[in-house]
């Protein structure tokens, strides 16, 4: 049976005289129709007020709401009609198109609204120089920070409360000055384990599980401009020009010269390296074949890079940000955007929901995660040029050379 049949939707403002006259006469002096006598059109339009994550429970209701929003068809016109710009900025095979449309409202209305739906606090207890690095980790309730005076700093954010006036001390798990001998400038995390990498030429690993203990370290003769920690390897990008392969189990490192100068910034997921370099190039190493698999020569040097979803987004000396269509390989260069900073793009985390962007011009971005995306919020609550962003399950963090971490996240209604 279906369930639609059995519920009774008072109709207002919809109905002829005639029918409103025989209503009248009716012992409950309404109109009652059930949803499954409403068109189509009108109870997709009916849905479209509604919460997209509501929509996901909705479709499971009855066979005639599975008919109209279960696929994709639904949230794709949803998306469309909001927000006509091409989304994804490069199509994506076997997209959750339900998620993506919640994550892109709910992201559009925290940014829009702040106030009703973003709690933003800045920590800077025992900082004392520039923040150079800030990493989340545990689905954004721990936060890792390095600062230029070598503390390595960590926070449960989860015990931040506003209304407390000593709460910013609760959330401090670590705080050591003395675990590197150089600015650490680096951070990655796999389940429990951070990875921190400094110009001491080290890369230390720590177990949040067991205290914050030593849990590895390696020596790479080098400064480490940024690295990426899997299960069994470490890949870090150098200042001695080198991408380093570190395997966890026997310290051997590989080292791959494909640049001329400090390899600056590094992306990877299975199939590919792609590093990008102060000499004004991004190489892309094929990890299956063990080769390089491409060059591509730039008008100046990248920052920082995001990559996924068929999508590398680029930020640039210049303050530009880059979009390259990475689909079977490709690596082809879609458009340059201005998005309005007048400094470095320090920056950029790419998902679903926005792309985020920092800049040495003191602020923050977030933009529409579409081709040619449009501005959705600018933060300017720094003080001084901000050096890197960290994104995770809702949470943005920022660091900063005015000494300090900034933090942005879901309020808890």
């Amino acid at each position: 049976m279906n369930c639609c049949s059995s519920i009774n939707v008072p109709m207002y403002g919809v109905v002829d005289e005639e029918t409103s006259m025989a209503a009248t006469d009716a012992d409950d002096g309404g109109l009652n129709l059930t949803l499954d006598q409403l068109p189509p059109e009108l109870l997709i339009r009916i849905c479209d007020f509604l919460d997209a994550r509501v929509i996901h429970k909705l479709q499971h209701v009855c066979r005639v709401f599975e008919e109209l929003l279960s696929g994709d068809t639904y949230f794709k016109t949803r998306v469309s009609r909001r927000w006509p710009k091409m989304y994804p900025a490069i199509p994506v095979d076997n997209l959750d198109w339900q998620e993506a449309c919640a994550e892109r409202e709910e992201t559009h209305a925290a940014w829009t609204n702040q106030e009703a739906h973003l709690e933003h606090f800045t920590y800077n207890d025992y900082m004392f120089a520039a923040v150079d690095t800030v990493h989340l980790m545990k689905d954004g309730q721990i936060l890792a920070a390095g600062s230029r005076d070598r503390y390595l700093t960590i926070l449960d954010l989860a015990k931040y409360d506003a209304t407390k006036e000593d709460s910013k001390k609760d959330m401090e798990i670590f705080s050591d000055n003395k675990v590197h001998k150089g600015w650490i400038w680096s951070m990655d995390s796999q389940d429990n384990i951070l990875a921190t990498g400094s110009w001491d030429t080290f890369i230390r690993l720590w177990d949040l599980q067991a205290g914050v203990a030593p849990a590895d370290v390696f020596k790479c003769k080098t400064a480490v401009l940024d690295l990426h920690l899997e299960h069994d390897l470490i890949i870090a990008a150098g200042y001695d020009k080198n991408l380093h392969l570190i395997d966890r189990r026997s310290g051997t490192i590989t080292k791959k010269t494909y640049h001329r100068k400090p390899v600056l910034c590094v992306a990877v997921d299975d199939q590919f390296i792609i590093t990008g370099s102060e000499d004004k190039t991004i190489c892309i190493y094929d990890r299956r074949a063990d080769k390089n698999y491409k060059r591509l020569e730039l008008d100046t040097y990248p920052l920082d890079m995001s990559y996924g979803n068929n999508q590398l987004w680029y930020g640039d000396k210049q303050g530009f940000l880059h979009l390259m269509d990475t689909a079977n390989g490709a690596f082809d260069l879609v458009e340059k955007y201005d998005v309005g900073h007048k400094g470095k793009l320090t920056g950029v985390v790419h998902t679903l929901g926005a792309v985020y962007t920092s800049s040495t011009d003191h602020t923050i971005k977030v933009l529409e995660p579409s081709r040619n995306p449009g501005v959705i919020a600018t933060l300017t609550s720094h003080l001084d040029g901000v050096t890197g962003i960290s994104y995770q399950n809702g949470v943005l963090a920022s660091a900063s050379c005015d000494i300090s971490v900034g933090i942005w996240r879901p309020r808890q209604h």
